[in-house]
């Protein structure tokens, strides 16, 4: 049975379903980008992967799977407040598992050998330059009141969310994380910032790998051996 999940499913389950939800994904994914009216269909994808995930991930994935994908609707509807405000409930669930599973799986044998101070420094410089981009570039740029706080609220939010994954000694975690930072880092500054180009696919298809990899990776299946670039 799968660890921790909302539903139990059985080990020799775990594969099947698990390419079934990624099939699944890939479908909503092809509705997705495929010119018809379907309403809200950006919730889709990452909707099946938060259904799929009650037998397969850790509650948590699941809970910010969930609220991704209502964020999703409110993105959709164009009201932004309600989509930070989701996304952000999201980063808390993702940051609530990293913590868990950093001091379950990660802390006990963690050693600081000169390469893990080194990357460890590298976690912490690229923490900290995505919160001065959004607090001193992005956030002047919002309107001030609910909006402006909303976004620094919502920086540090993701901003821990990313420490927290390049801290999990995954590569998986660490590039869903940071694609889940570059799609939103895209939408504020076309936001509050100025307008980039081709926007539209530069946020959308790095945020669905990123849900993507997030997912696959909480899985107990493993589709291929996982490269340790990030041993610390």
């Amino acid at each position: 049975m799968t660890d921790m999940s909302i539903l139990k499913l059985k080990e020799n389950k775990v594969k099947t379903t698990t390419l079934s939800a990624c099939i699944a994904f890939t479908l909503g994914l092809i509705v997705y980008f495929t010119p018809i009216e379907i309403p809200d269909k950006v919730t889709i994808p990452v909707a099946i992967l938060a259904i799929a995930s009650l037998w397969l991930c850790p509650w948590q994935i699941t809970l910010a799977l969930l609220f991704s994908a209502i964020g999703d609707y409110f993105g959709s509807c164009g009201n932004f407040i309600g989509q930070i405000g989701f996304f952000a409930v999201a980063h808390i669930w993702f940051i609530i598992y990293f913590i868990e599973r950093y001091l379950r799986k990660v802390e006990h044998d963690r050693k600081l050998t000169p390469k893990a101070k080194g990357y460890l420094g590298m976690v912490i410089i690229c923490t900290a330059s995505l919160l001065a981009i959004a607090f001193f570039k992005i956030a002047p740029g919002a309107e001030p009141g609910i909006i402006r706080t909303g976004v620094c609220i919502y920086a540090c939010l993701i901003g821990a969310m990313m420490l927290l994954a390049l801290l999990q000694r995954s590569s998986l975690f660490a590039l869903g994380a940071v694609l889940f930072v570059f799609s939103d880092l895209i939408i504020a500054w076309n936001m509050f910032v100025e307008p980039v180009p081709h926007s539209g696919y530069m946020i959308i298809i790095p945020y669905f790998a990123a849900q993507w990899l997030l997912f696959i990776r909480a899985t107990p299946y493993r589709i291929a051996p996982e490269m340790r670039i990030m041993r610390f």
